[in-house]
């Protein structure tokens, strides 16, 4: 059997052979969706090879867990899972970049190194922000990472924009609340680059 012996075999079709270990309906699909759920990773990302690490991600589970796949749209499964691991995925890459520049720029403070380490304020950061609640800590992250405006926040999430810079300001509070325990300097310098 040939890839083309399946072109036209429908995705719940090929979704059983693949639980079987057909290797050539894994691929039909691969070829259905790949291109597209790319360009959709890429448009999320900004970054060729992390769409590229996304999309390697997804084919690959669904390979591994072929046995105990229960999808009932292909196509839906597939973006949403784009979807949620390019965002998982930009949040780590430019929390990371944030944190990194962050510390680039303390290190040029000489009393700064005297109270903390790069390693120290990567953690304080991280420790701080994953206190918040879940909803709280979303909204952070898309307003502070991500460059979200308070409106398109207020869209994703069907709250109102007041909502959003109420959950803002929660946020913004319990972080000035947790640092106090920083020395005065960098409570200020962080403070600066998250209002």
């Amino acid at each position: 059997m040939i890839i083309n012996d399946l072109k036209d075999v429908n995705d719940a079709q090929l979704l059983l052979l693949i639980k079987d270990g057909n290797e050539l309906a894994f691929k039909v699909i691969y070829n259905r969706y790949w291109k597209r759920l790319f360009v959709y990773a890429l448009n999320i990302l900004n970054d060729k090879g992390l769409a590229e690490d996304v999309l390697h991600e997804i084919f690959t589970s669904i390979w591994i867990k072929k046995d105990e796949l229960k999808i009932l749209s292909l196509e839906s499964y597939l973006f949403v899972s784009a979807k949620n691991k390019s965002i998982s995925m930009f949040r780590k890459v430019k929390f990371s970049e944030i944190d990194d520049t962050i510390i680039e720029n303390l290190s040029l403070e000489p009393e700064v190194n005297n109270d903390l380490d790069s390693a120290d304020l990567k953690s304080v950061l991280e420790r701080v922000t994953k206190e918040l609640p879940n909803r709280c800590k979303e909204i952070f992250y898309m307003s502070r990472y991500d460059d979200y405006s308070n409106e398109e926040i207020a869209k994703h999430f069907e709250i109102s924009q007041r909502t959003v810079e109420n959950q803002l300001y929660l946020a913004l509070k319990h972080i000035r609340t947790s640092l106090k325990s920083v020395s005065n300097f960098l409570l200020t310098l962080v403070i600066s680059w998250l209002s």
